[in-house]
């Protein structure tokens, strides 16, 4: 490291310790779920939300007609449909989660902006 470092990260901790501790706190998940319904492609996360519960209840009724089912012919379809909604609800899932993670990792780049521009007034003045 070179006094340049050094000097950065004094003038860091005198002046952003405030800073640092309202961004340290990290959000939870029913928080990051929320934050996807937030913004320009807002309907389209309700949109998957709404599709994840249809496809959910439609893959609780397959598996309950699965069980009252006569034939091996109606036990294949419900079997079917039922694996079907339930892959449709865990890529849906995965899709949620892959949206969170988006918006934590542009959170933290604007943070680093944040630091970048506060730290650039500093060394102009």
């Amino acid at each position: 490291m070179n006094d340049l470092d050094d000097k950065i990260r004094e003038e860091l901790r005198k002046e952003d310790a405030e800073l640092f501790d309202e961004f340290s706190e990290e959000t939870s998940v029913f928080e990051m779920l929320i934050e996807t319904c937030r913004g320009k492609r807002r309907w389209l996360s309700i949109f998957g939300g709404i599709l994840t519960m249809i496809f959910l209840v439609l893959g609780v009724l397959s598996a309950v007609k699965f069980f009252d089912a006569q034939t091996t012919k109606d036990m294949i379809m419900w079997a079917s449909a039922c694996i079907l909604c339930m892959s449709a609800v865990s890529m849906l899932k995965m899709w949620y989660f892959m949206e969170m993670n988006k918006n934590a990792t542009t959170r933290e780049i604007k943070r680093l902006e944040l630091q970048i521009a506060r730290l650039a007034g500093r060394l102009k003045d």
